[in-house]
């Protein structure tokens, strides 16, 4: 998915070098928040951080059709979306996504995750898609829930959040079987 336009004012961009100032600009305005979630947040100091993580992802495109869109709200850059990675050999797709905080409740990120979701089956056509929430992020649990997803299992110390473990629920999503059912 290079550029997928959802509605009007609402779209997803394949993340470029010259987007780098705007990715950092918002990581920047919600560092603390961002940082309850997200584990990367304290080493994203400086633009050259994020100009290294979109080179980073370009690659990881090229090598593996893996992307990272930035979620475009009224010509504003507000959080990004994509494929962790994709497991070709087995066709499940691992998506992510995260959102400025001042961009929440409005209905952008059901609206972009289906959209990820959406080009997951038709496009790259794997037969599954998979996220793993912490289990304390009960706003981000919430998504997956609302699209379909059933939680399959729980990971305890799943991943290493600055100074402590959480643990995370991981939900799984079939790909529709012919006729439209899952």
């Amino acid at each position: 998915m290079l550029r997928h336009r959802i509605k009007p004012g609402l779209e997803l961009r394949q993340l470029q070098p010259a987007d780098a100032t705007a990715l950092f600009a918002v990581i920047d305005a919600h560092r603390a928040k961002l940082r309850e979630w997200l584990p990367w947040v304290d080493a994203t100091v400086k633009l050259a951080d994020t100009e290294k993580y979109i080179a980073d992802t370009l690659r990881d495109f090229t090598a593996t059709r893996a992307y990272t869109c930035g979620i475009w709200s009224d010509n504003r850059l507000v959080g990004v979306i994509g494929q962790n990675r994709i497991d070709w050999a087995h066709r499940i797709a691992f998506p992510f996504y995260w959102l400025a905080p001042d961009r929440e409740g409005r209905g952008i990120m059901t609206q972009c995750f289906r959209a990820v979701i959406d080009d997951s089956f038709a496009q790259l056509q794997v037969k599954q898609v998979v996220i793993a929430v912490a289990t304390g992020n009960l706003r981000a649990q919430r998504l997956p829930a609302k699209l379909g997803f059933k939680q399959v299992s729980t990971l305890k110390k799943a991943e290493w959040l600055y100074d402590h473990h959480v643990d995370h629920h991981v939900y799984s999503l079939t790909a529709p079987k012919v006729g439209g059912t899952r």
